[in-house]
């Protein structure tokens, strides 16, 4: 069974933070992710979960400021410490929250070091990472960003991130699936979805173009919705998009079924 669950990093953009949790409840949704932790309200998470019952099922490792130089810690071997203090600072918001999934953002491509240096680096810290995650009973994720919206991110090939989980192969550590970046950088979303389900742990929907709410662009979502039922992937999709629609209209689209 699916259910979504809105990103309030996104949506509700005429809220307050802490005001946007009990907004997803009244429109019916048991579940929400969030983006990074540096940018969001904290207890009033807590109070989602602890007040309003709500799953609280994904959010960013973080990343205190966003730019061409900062874009996650994996593939810089420089930034090591820095991966384990910022994930173990993760863990412990995981652990409050009740957070089932941490995505782990790649970094950016380090400057005179080889590719293939980058993607052992990666390796080593998801290897050191990932029975931290089975310890905690959680998942992480990998996921790759288009360069136009973010330039210089080194993981931006889904062929390249799947066959990096293969080769970890921990049940703790998956693919992570965002409609926007994935038909943006390579189309054949059900094509993709269907040959990586095996690997895929976290599905985020954004249309393309304009990374609007589905029925904005030119993704069948509703092809794609019954791809990922046939899969067998069951849980949760984030819904990660700039709403077009004003307010709670942004999330017309749903259905009921699709809320609890």
């Amino acid at each position: 069974m699916l259910t979504f669950a809105p990103n309030i990093s996104w949506l509700f953009p005429e809220l307050a933070f802490r005001e946007r949790p009990a907004e997803v409840a009244r429109l019916g949704f048991t579940a929400l992710e969030f983006g990074f932790p540096s940018h969001a309200d904290l207890p009033a998470l807590q109070a989602a979960r602890d007040d309003l019952g709500l799953q609280i099922v994904l959010f960013n490792q973080d990343v205190p400021v966003w730019d061409r130089e900062n874009r996650g810690y994996l593939v810089d071997p420089r930034r090591k410490d820095e991966f384990q203090r910022k994930l173990e600072e993760s863990l412990e918001i995981a652990k409050r929250l009740k957070v089932l999934k941490i995505m782990l953002p790649s970094g950016v491509e380090v400057p005179g070091l080889a590719h293939q240096a980058q993607r052992l680096c990666m390796l080593e810290n998801l290897k050191w990472a990932a029975p931290l995650a089975a310890q905690a009973g959680m998942l992480f994720t990998i996921e790759v960003l288009n360069p136009v919206d973010n330039p210089g991110y080194f993981l931006t090939s889904s062929h390249e991130a799947l066959e990096i989980v293969k080769e970890l192969d921990h049940p703790n550590v998956r693919f992570q699936f965002d409609t926007y970046h994935m038909q943006m950088m390579e189309s054949n979303l059900v094509k993709n979805l269907t040959e990586g389900s095996p690997w895929i742990g976290h599905i985020q929907f954004a249309d393309f173009p304009g990374r609007h709410e589905p029925g904005t662009g030119q993704i069948d979502f509703n092809r794609l919705t019954e791809a990922i039922q046939s899969s067998g992937y069951s849980g949760y999709i984030g819904l990660e998009y700039k709403p077009f629609a004003p307010g709670a209209a942004a999330l017309d689209w749903v259905t009921q079924t699709l809320r609890i």
